[in-house]
């Protein structure tokens, strides 16, 4: 066996016995094998963190919310007086003033970033594969309505079901008034969430029971 096969071997075995005792690290690995860099795309644009005052003033509206309808259950389930549809008339009033407060405090869903991949993609098509041949397809991810519509749809539906525990309170039916107020306050969850992803802002995580 030659010297040089004789070192090549050594060097084998002393990179392999260094990579099983965990003893190479990879930072050197990675730094010698050189890793080609296209600087011709250009960088995606950062995305702006929410406004601290937007955002206090938006949670303002959302209680506003929460309030009214924290105050339509209240007379809907007193006792004394007897609540009837009249009485809650204009809680439903209120109701319906917050909701558009919170509807003008939210910020409009942003656009498209004009260097994002979809955008470049509908922009320069995918090249062909020679002459003759049809471009490939370019797949485009299917699109997601704005976070605001989210919320518009979470409030229409609230006001809707406000209005059905208006009816269930007419009606002086124990059993729907229940079934009303837990659809109610089902709806009012989901434009707290609703609020908060239109806002960027990350959802609370439940705490491990």
């Amino acid at each position: 066996m030659s010297l040089h096969r004789t070192r090549v071997l050594v060097t084998s075995l002393a990179l392999a016995a260094a990579v099983t005792a965990g003893t190479l690290t990879t930072a050197p690995a990675q730094a010698a094998v050189p890793v080609a860099t296209d600087h011709s795309k250009p960088a995606l644009p950062a995305v702006a963190a929410p406004d601290p005052a937007s955002t206090l003033k938006v949670l303002g509206a959302l209680g506003g919310v929460t309030q009214a309808v924290s105050a339509l259950a209240a007379a809907a389930t007193a006792t004394s007086p007897a609540p009837s549809g009249a009485t809650l008339q204009p809680l439903v009033a209120a109701l319906g003033t917050a909701v558009q407060a919170l509807t003008s405090a939210v910020p409009a869903a942003p656009a498209l970033p004009v260097g994002s991949p979809a955008k470049q993609a509908a922009a320069q098509g995918s090249p062909g594969l020679g002459k003759g041949l049809p471009p490939l397809p370019v797949p485009v991810p299917a699109p997601v309505p704005p976070v605001p519509s989210a919320l518009q749809t979470a409030l229409t539906t609230l006001q809707t079901d406000v209005t059905a525990l208006v009816a269930a309170v007419t009606s002086a039916n124990p059993a729907q008034i229940l079934a009303a107020l837990t659809t109610v306050a089902t709806d009012t969850v989901a434009v707290v969430t609703a609020t908060v992803t239109a806002l960027g802002l990350p959802l609370p995580v439940p705490a491990p029971v």
